[in-house]
């Protein structure tokens, strides 16, 4: 073989063989844009699934504290605020009783048999987080 020959078939080796640097940096930047979709979606399936925690143990919360209000005395209902205890001590409640007059009812007789319960529940650290819950309880009448 030739010098020149030799030089042409090293040469055509060394080009088979590799990458071209500009063929790497391409491959790098699809990799690059890959891995920060990956990462936005984890970041948003994080927040989801906080959110989703949130409002399982939030609702279950406020059906236990509405069933609390709904049990007492119909006269005892007033407006009033606390927490879960040590279980769940980052959650607070409150709970604001409306009485409801005819003219909001639109039911002949029902003054002061009517009140509107608005509990609601947040995190202490948190206060964008919260859950609302409305019900309405009746007065009962005792039979003379």
């Amino acid at each position: 073989m030739s010098l020149f020959s030799k030089r042409l078939y090293r040469h055509v080796e060394c080009r088979i063989a590799g990458f071209t640097l500009l063929e790497v940096m391409i491959a790098i930047t699809i990799i690059a844009i890959a891995i920060v979709t990956l990462i936005g979606a984890q970041s948003q399936s994080v927040s989801i699934a906080t959110a989703s925690k949130f409002d399982t143990t939030a609702s279950l919360l406020a059906q236990q504290k509405m069933t609390e209000l709904v049990l007492l005395d119909y006269d005892e209902l007033t407006d009033n605020t606390g927490d879960f205890g040590e279980d769940f001590s980052s959650f607070t409640w409150k709970s604001e009783v409306e009485e409801l007059a005819e003219g909001d009812t639109g039911i002949a007789g029902s003054d002061g048999m009517l009140k509107t319960i608005d509990l609601t529940i947040s995190v202490k650290e948190d206060a964008a987080l919260s859950y609302s819950l409305r019900t309405v309880v009746c007065k009962l009448s005792v039979a003379p």
